[in-house]
């Protein structure tokens, strides 16, 4: 499943305000993480960006396998 511009922007932003809350601290749902300047938000936005890289490779991955098991 390829994820659109817009949806992975979406994402992104989503998993970033999440990680970030987990080290407790709260941003507006209108801030835009990755406008952010702040080390810990970039931060947050690093980890946002690597896990939907690898949500994308794994499915790829299975998407790949499945095809190959079909032949």
């Amino acid at each position: 499943m390829e994820l659109g511009y817009f949806q992975k922007d979406v994402l992104i932003e989503k998993l970033a305000k999440k990680f970030y809350a987990i080290q407790g601290y709260v941003v507006p749902e209108s801030y835009r993480m990755q406008s952010a300047t702040h080390p810990a938000e970039r931060a947050c936005v690093a980890m946002a960006l690597f896990a939907v890289e690898e949500f994308q490779l794994i499915t790829e991955e299975e998407s790949d396998e499945y095809e190959s098991d079909e032949e």
